[in-house]
């Protein structure tokens, strides 16, 4: 499905977790016609680091909130840092 033009009103959310004494980034708020898979595997690669797609959010083990912002940028989206 082809992305909507012009500037995207979405605001993802990055919201840092602790599961199993582990920092995770949660990012939340994608659109429905999103392929999250594809940018999960993205941000995966440029983090260097594990992750999985939970229902409509994206999981990404570390704390890498400054270059997920700028990936996220990158792809037209704003996002919101969230969890300290």
């Amino acid at each position: 499905m082809p992305r909507p033009e012009g500037e995207r009103a979405e605001i993802i959310k990055l919201r840092r977790e602790k599961r199993n004494g582990r920092e995770c980034i949660v990012c939340e708020g994608f659109p429905g016609w999103e392929k999250l898979d594809r940018l999960a595997s993205e941000m995966k690669r440029a983090c260097a680091t594990g992750g999985t797609v939970k229902g409509r959010a994206i999981e990404i083990q570390g704390d890498h909130r400054d270059a997920l912002a700028a990936l996220l940028l990158g792809h037209g989206y704003r996002s919101v840092r969230a969890g300290g």
